[in-house]
């Protein structure tokens, strides 16, 4: 049944790609008989799939504007058609007027779905729980290159890195990062590209080669708001992140009573630990205050905040060996 299912499948997409297919030709690209072809086409209609023969030698196509969901390929499909990239040069000999700009096409189609799915995965998820990021598996789905963008972000320093996207690829990119927003279960970086000389936004897992420069930036004249809403249609306040501080009793209580810039959403006696709902504009300024506590507050979630603190503390460490 399974077999049937996929070939079935296959047929569909056959049709569509090539209007008029032969009963022949699908047999040939499905491994089968041109008689399973012709049940096959039965179990279509019985299925209110829309095919209809043209007539002698004419082939199958379908009535009206019916059609599988563009692109809907395998992972191993992608990366084949991926590779074409960057073999291309060397067929394009080969290839009729039109091919690459037919494949930069397809490709934008391809990233355009891969997008709409992953929104549509984050609609779901805001939904069932609004301040919903997936922070259990930072480590294993993003590079070691969040810890110290963020780093660069607290510390506001230019980095210089490589970047690759869906086979692009630029090297020694200077950025001014000011910020990170986690969106779509995924790290974004936006800050100001030096090479485009324009604001854009880059997949952490995206980076690679990462270096700090000695360049200092300044981020005031940089609106968060009108970026999100141009962006992504979505207000900062929708982008929150939801630290879990643990202070000694003496802070603690200080910060209760309304000593900190931050008020407290949520208040743990027992392990000395508060949660404070942070904007996502307002998470190095957090961290500054933090930073002046010393020794008296301690980040425990989320992990790669923490993480960005121990880096921090390294790096000064290391002024001083």
């Amino acid at each position: 049944m399974t077999d049937r299912l996929i070939r079935l499948m296959r047929i569909i997409t056959l049709i569509q790609a090539k209007p008029g297919v032969l009963a022949r030709e699908l047999a040939e690209r499905c491994g089968t008989s041109e008689r399973t072809i012709y049940r096959d086409m039965d179990a279509l209609s019985a299925m209110h799939i829309p095919v209809t023969h043209l007539g002698h030698g004419k082939g199958y196509t379908f009535i009206g504007n019916f059609a599988l969901y563009p692109l809907d390929w395998s992972e191993e499909e992608e990366s084949a058609f991926l590779e074409i990239r960057s073999r291309f040069e060397d067929i394009k000999h080969l290839m009729p007027n039109g091919f690459e700009g037919a494949y930069e096409k397809v490709m934008a189609a391809a990233y355009k779905l891969k997008v709409d799915k992953e929104e549509k995965m984050e609609c779901i998820k805001k939904e069932s729980n609004p301040n919903w990021i997936d922070t259990n598996n930072w480590q294993q789905e993003y590079s070691s290159c969040l810890t110290e963008v963020l780093a660069a972000v607290l510390m506001q320093k230019s980095i210089q890195t490589d970047y690759c996207e869906n086979a692009y690829e630029e090297y020694g990119t200077l950025i001014d990062p000011y910020c990170v927003v986690p969106l779509e279960n995924r790290f974004h970086v936006i800050g100001y590209c030096h090479r485009f000389g324009r604001i854009r936004t880059f997949h952490i897992n995206g980076l690679s080669n990462l270096m700090y420069t000695s360049r200092s930036f300044t981020k005031d004249h940089f609106d968060l708001q009108t970026f999100l809403r141009q962006k992504w249609s979505l207000d900062k306040d929708s982008l929150q992140i939801e630290f879990k501080v643990k202070f000694n009793e003496d802070m603690l209580r200080r910060v209760i009573d309304g000593e900190m810039a931050f008020r407290p959403n949520k208040i743990d006696h027992q392990s000395r630990c508060l949660h404070f709902i942070v904007s996502i504009d307002q998470d190095t300024h957090f961290l500054h205050l933090l930073i002046r506590l010393q020794e008296e507050a301690e980040i425990i979630e989320p992990q790669y905040y923490r993480e960005v603190m121990r880096y921090q503390l390294e790096k000064w460490l290391s002024l001083y060996k």
